[in-house]
């Protein structure tokens, strides 16, 4: 198995700055599936979504996710809310489910408050169709990862790195930069 670190969760679980938060504790690069993506087709995710649908951002995933197989070694890897879907996931590293309930996700993303980061998130559009997804996820991400990964409403993302970081190195499976 592959030496990264690879943090999956609902999207606004908190994954890309507790990715960042933990590159900053190991000093281990960090990189970001929606980014690596949107670096690779020129356009957003947003724009991906309304212009060739799902379907097509998911094989654009399993893209990602074949090159991160044969490419990427000791890095941290925030992924996108539906990466878990992937066939490779197990074998690219460490999974780490952020395990947010709803209720903090919709905290984090401001839900309810006019918050932009609603507004670049297309399968958030509709808080009532988030919460149905978020729920059908939840088995699957806790089913497809080697950590579960508590993510209090109290708790920041720098401590949730200093968890994962800990709990890595406890057992022997924290990569050396």
């Amino acid at each position: 198995m592959k030496q990264n670190i690879l943090l999956t969760g609902f999207m606004g679980a908190g994954k890309s700055s507790t990715a960042r938060a933990l590159a900053d504790l190991t000093g281990l690069f960090a990189v970001d599936t929606d980014d690596l993506i949107e670096s690779l087709l020129h356009c957003s995710i947003k724009t991906l979504f309304s212009n060739q649908g799902e379907v097509a951002f998911r094989a654009q995933e399993q893209r990602l996710a074949n090159w991160i197989h044969s490419s990427l070694d000791h890095t941290i890897i925030s992924t996108g809310g539906g990466f878990h879907q992937v066939s490779n996931l197990m074998d690219l590293g460490q999974v780490c489910f952020l395990d947010a309930s709803f209720d903090v996700i919709c905290r984090h993303l401001g839900v309810g408050s006019n918050s932009s980061q609603t507004a670049t998130r297309p399968l958030f559009q509709n808080p009532e169709s988030a919460k149905k997804r978020y729920e059908e996820r939840l088995p699957l991400y806790r089913q497809k990862a080697h950590h579960l990964i508590p993510v209090p409403a109290e708790q920041n993302s720098r401590d949730t790195a200093r968890y994962i970081r800990d709990l890595l190195l406890s057992r022997k499976l924290l990569p050396n930069p």
